[in-house]
């Protein structure tokens, strides 16, 4: 057995989180905010082909704000707020080519998550970035709302104030368009939203939940094309603490959290299909192995990676390198009992490579057949930055040790159906 390779499969690091540190998946959207004085109140419609979506809610703890996130199943944040009051989402723009400083250090580790945990204010958010070369994604601009109503359009090293009691964000960016032409003309699918909901900000009195569903509802796409529908709309209210949240364009229902009420249960996450009583049907693939003869499922959205030596199945999420499901077989390890297996075989051996792996729990489980098996949890934090988690399931047949692995940056127990769909033939 060579230890490196559990260490790929225990360890394994997600790509995208190292090379780009602010990921954003968000296609077409419209965002915009509000402040009289007395309230704020940011709305947003996540336009998108992606119907995966769910929200997840992380606690304060160890000196970081609470907050909670918006997006899809890769864990990746799209939208979100902090218990200090500060919003943020990511809208995608046209590419644009950014000069790399030489002087600032590039930001290490997950930037969104570090942001919305140190970060109370936009002036905060300002002078963070100020400080890095944070490798912004050409293709996204950031915006960013706190309770205090103040809020700025990022696009890079380019930083666009409010200078109303409003401002709106679509998918072009506002710096560049010239004074005779504003507030824009092109690309008019995004103007036109962008006009619709200014226009409807101008004709109103105050800030009220009711008149931001409106905007929205004025704003949404509401059939997929090339780039998508409108999957999730929110309505923050950022005095109160208060998140509104209506899906796939329908605004006669909604859900409404109490950030600090959830942040209270502790990490959790929903998918939102569920809350609104809609089934999401994933459909499945099954890998058929020869010898030992079994299958395992695992969503066909999820892409196949080509499997190294003891793995023989490995995919991952296509929106990114992670959550991953993999497969292995190998050599019953000589004298370790089934369920000594993750104490005295895995963690053993990666330990030699990570100091920073905790084994969480090691417990008996059985598979749908009755096979005895062994569900094991592993925390790992990667250059005292990233914390990933992983979830293994371990069983002998034979002389072979199958065991099936979910690495995934956020609750891998979203996955574990797949690796209890191990089936014996």
């Amino acid at each position: 057995m060579n230890p490196k390779l559990i260490v790929r499969a225990v360890l394994i690091l997600a790509t995208w989180i190292v090379m780009d540190p602010i990921n954003s998946l968000t296609y077409a959207c419209t965002g915009f905010m509000w402040s009289d004085g007395e309230n704020v109140l940011v709305g947003n419609n996540e336009d998108s082909k992606i119907p995966y979506t769910r929200v997840w809610f992380m606690p304060a703890e160890n000196g970081w704000f609470g907050r909670v996130y918006f997006g899809y199943d890769n864990w990746s944040p799209q939208g979100g707020m902090n218990d200090q009051g500060l919003f943020f989402d990511y809208f995608s723009v046209p590419k644009l080519k950014f000069q790399r400083s030489r002087e600032k250090p590039r930001f290490k580790g997950p930037f969104t998550d570090t942001m919305m945990a140190h970060c109370a204010t936009v002036g905060d958010v300002l002078e963070m970035i100020s400080k890095y070369d944070l490798e912004w994604n050409p293709k996204i601009q950031m915006f960013v709302v706190d309770k205090n109503g103040n809020s700025a359009i990022i696009e890079g090293e380019t930083v666009v104030r409010k200078r109303d009691s409003y401002q709106v964000i679509t998918n072009f960016r506002i710096s560049g368009i010239p004074e005779d032409q504003k507030p824009c003309k092109w690309p008019a699918w995004s103007c036109s939203r962008y006009k619709k909901a200014e226009k409807m900000l101008l004709d109103a009195d105050t800030p009220k939940v009711a008149y931001f569903r409106e905007i929205l509802q004025a704003t949404h796409r509401s059939s997929y094309n090339i780039i998508g529908t409108t999957q999730y709309s929110n309505i923050y209210d950022l005095t109160n603490g208060l998140i509104y949240v209506y899906f796939l364009h329908d605004f006669d229902k909604n859900i409404i959290f109490d950030l600090s009420e959830e942040l209270q249960k502790g990490h959790h996450y929903y998918d939102l299909p569920s809350l609104f009583g809609k089934e999401l049907k994933i459909t499945n693939k099954v890998y058929t192995h020869s010898f030992p003869k079994f299958s395992i499922s695992y969503p066909k959205h999820y892409i196949a990676k080509t499997p190294a030596s003891n793995e023989v199945l490995l995919v991952r999420n296509p929106l990114s390198d992670t959550p991953q499901i993999g497969v292995y077989v190998e050599d019953k390890p000589d004298g370790i009992q089934l369920n000594d297996i993750g104490q005295y075989y895995i963690y053993d051996k990666i330990d030699k490579y990570s100091t920073s792996v905790k084994l969480i729990y090691s417990k008996k489980t059985v598979l749908s057949d009755g096979t005895p098996s062994v569900e094991i949890l592993f925390d790992n934090t990667v250059d005292e930055i990233w914390s990933l988690k992983t979830l293994v399931l371990s069983t002998y047949r034979r002389d072979k040790l199958i065991f099936a692995v979910i690495t995934s940056l956020a609750h891998p127990e979203a996955l574990r159906d797949y690796l209890y769909s191990i089936q014996f033939n």
